[in-house]
This record gives structure tokens, sequence and C-alpha cells, in this order.
């Protein structure tokens, strides 16, 4: 072990610590949340964020493993809830589709006269 390691090896160890509290929160709390709960993926992010830095500045493997998996995760739950708003937006187009059809035959009955 070369000595300009002793520092980065020590700053690894009091992030694997802090990094204890922050996985008891996400085993126990956070996994109880809905995987598309805004707090959720916020929280989410904020570790993948702790880990992508713990990654660079402290060369941690295992962080960026960690940050790797969330983010793989997160991009899947991120993805089905654009698909997901992506098809309401499209039942509603098409929803408002038919209204107009519905409006302008109604009007094309009447002769075109407004009341």
């Amino acid at each position: 072990m070369r000595l300009d390691s002793v520092p980065v090896t020590l700053a690894r160890l009091n992030y694997r610590v802090l990094r204890i509290p922050l996985q008891v929160i996400e085993d126990r709390g956070m996994s109880r949340i809905d995987e598309q709960a805004p707090a959720r993926l916020a929280f989410e992010h904020f570790l993948i964020d702790c880990d992508r830095a713990a990654a660079y500045l402290l060369g941690d493997e295992n962080a960026a493993a960690r940050a790797a998996d969330l983010r793989r995760h997160t991009t899947t739950v991120r993805f089905t809830i654009a698909h997901e708003q992506q098809r309401i937006q499209h039942e509603r187009l098409i929803l408002l589709a038919r209204q107009r059809a519905r409006f302008n035959e109604r009007r094309r009955h009447r002769g075109g006269r407004t009341t």
C-alpha cells in the first residue's frame, strides 16, 4: 500500500459507512413505495449521484456497480412512466377527435345554425 493511497482508502471506508443508513432507508422505506412514485425516483437518483461521485473521486468499483445497476433500474421505470403517459395522451387525442366529429356532425344536421 502506497502512502498516498491511505487517505483514499480511509475516504472510501468513510463513504461505505455513510452509505449504510442510506441503504437502510432504501431497503426498509423506499422499497415499500411504488416504483413510479416521485419521492422514490428522486431518492434513487440521489443514490446514483452519490455512488457515481464515490466511484469517480475514490475509485470505488462497488459504488460504480451500484450506480450502474440502479441507473438501469430507474431508466426502465422512467421509460415505463413515459410510455404510459404517451398512451394516455394518445387516448385523449382519440377522444377529442371523436368529440369534434360528433360536434361537427350535429352542426351539419342543424344546417350550420348556431343557437
